[in-house]
């Protein structure tokens, strides 16, 4: 089988974890350091600040721009239920606009329909590795005096007019999941260039304590370890190459699959760097496709089935999410295909292949 996410671990970062074993400093220490200040060189900012998973890397993020009860935060329901649930921890309102029907990403013009005298920031996701249209957010979010947070999770090394998201919003956000484009294994980053707002994050990820046994706000155990931060340093340096290779078959794919009529390919808009973190395909046959292809050895999956509104957990809040038409028509289509970097030249064109059979057999 051709699993859908395969994390490379090299002999390197191996050796490095065991170095951080052999100190005895495995809670949050000199490598988390070290990780944070080059993270943040390789995005292009001037701070990064390490936490224990993407989630708690957006809960800080919100809570550093003082999100509350009775904010609205604007963002996407197509997106992983982490980008919504931490609006919902702060207190606050998570506004669902409509995606574009070509990068599934949130689409500008219902951003600016969508802003009241209540809204805190706009939250927009670099799905699957593509960036967002940031030139019109950024000026939507200028003329209202509303900070973006980009939410970059599914982004490491995506790329908009030359320059590296998690740069261009007021502050960003990452995470290390095994299945994203570079891992800590769990683990999360925030990248701002904002010096105070690094000062909050690092307060609010340790307990709301700027010295041991002085706590000042009401913070959080969200610290990265050594451990993992030493795994997040190796990686880096390979998240370049790690990332030509899923480009690499993802074109293979697309080279492939482009003039198949009953599919939609990824479409990646000029002056983008998209990194595909997921390569989704769109047909009105997903569920059998997946079958088909799972049962000859592609592991490939749906990827978020229903827009976040219809999950049950949002229906127990006061608000009604948008109409959002292309949403419900993308997500039940949507079928992800292994792109990751241990998938071999040989095997995306065995992928490509078996996606053609299907529709030829039927």
């Amino acid at each position: 089988m051709i699993p859908i996410a395969k994390p490379l671990i090299s002999d390197e970062e191996k050796e490095e974890v065991m170095k951080v074993l052999g100190t005895g400093i495995l809670a949050q220490g000199p490598k988390v350091k070290e990780f944070e200040r080059a993270f943040a060189d390789y995005i292009g900012v001037k701070y990064g600040v390490a936490t224990s998973s993407g989630t708690t890397a957006l809960h800080i993020a919100l809570l550093c721009l003082n999100v509350k009860q009775g904010d609205e935060v604007i963002t996407t329901p197509l997106t992983f239920y982490s980008t919504a649930s931490t609006i919902l921890m702060c207190g606050a309102k998570p506004v669902f606009v409509d995606v574009q029907p070509d990068t599934y990403n949130i689409d500008p013009n219902e951003v600016k329909k969508a802003i009241t005298e209540k809204t805190k920031v706009i939250l927009p996701v670099h799905l699957y590795g593509q960036p967002c249209d940031m030139d019109e957010l950024l000026e939507i979010a200028d003329e209202h005096h509303i900070p973006i947070i980009e939410d970059a999770c599914q982004a490491h090394g995506a790329e908009y007019g030359g320059r590296k998201v998690g740069s261009l919003g007021k502050i960003s956000v990452f995470s290390f999941y095994p299945t994203k484009n570079m891992t800590t294994v769990e683990g999360g980053m925030i990248t701002t260039n904002d010096e105070a707002l690094a000062e909050k994050a690092r307060l609010l990820r340790d307990h709301g304590a700027p010295e041991r046994y002085r706590h000042i706000a009401l913070g959080y155990n969200y610290r990265m370890s050594d451990v993992y931060a030493a795994i997040g340093l190796g990686q880096l340096k390979h998240l370049d190459e790690y990332n030509s290779i899923r480009i690499r078959n993802a074109g293979i794919l697309t080279q492939t699959l482009q003039d198949e009529k009953w599919l939609v390919t990824p479409r990646v808009k000029e002056g983008r760097k998209h990194v595909f973190h997921l390569y989704v395909l769109l047909t009105s046959h997903a569920n059998s496709l997946i079958h088909h292809l799972r049962k000859r050895g592609v592991g490939a999956t749906a990827s978020y089935p229903v827009p976040l509104y219809r999950q049950e957990v949002f229906r127990h809040y006061p608000f009604k999410a948008h109409e959002c038409k292309n949403a419900e028509n993308i997500a039940p289509q949507q079928v992800c295909l292994p792109v990751h970097p241990a998938v071999s030249a040989e095997d995306a064109e065995y992928i490509a292949g078996q996606v053609v059979s299907y529709w030829r057999k039927s």
